[in-house]
């Protein structure tokens, strides 16, 4: 299935498993734990790592894609996107 994104460079990140290197992860945090009603998704860059390493991840929230700067919460506006699951970090 094609996935539309805002680079090449963001997609690559996106697809890559989790435990391969720097990937972008979007989640879609549980209404209760939103401070953000108009953005419902977060983004974040984090280095690889695996499903039980539950609270121990590193990863930085972004707005903007590192590679061509487009506003993430303005681009990213579908579940379709979403690949870690809320509450993970």
């Amino acid at each position: 299935m094609y996935r539309k994104y805002c680079c090449a460079r963001f997609g690559i990140r996106h697809e890559v498993s989790r435990e391969e290197g720097i990937n972008l992860r979007i989640v879609k945090p549980y209404p209760e734990f939103r401070m953000d009603t108009h953005n419902v998704y977060r983004f974040y860059l984090t280095p690889g790592y695996k499903e039980g390493q539950k609270k121990v991840v590193n990863h930085i929230s972004i707005r903007y894609c590192p590679f061509c700067g487009t506003d993430l919460y303005g681009f990213y506006r579908s579940d379709f996107y979403i690949n870690e699951e809320p509450g993970f970090f």
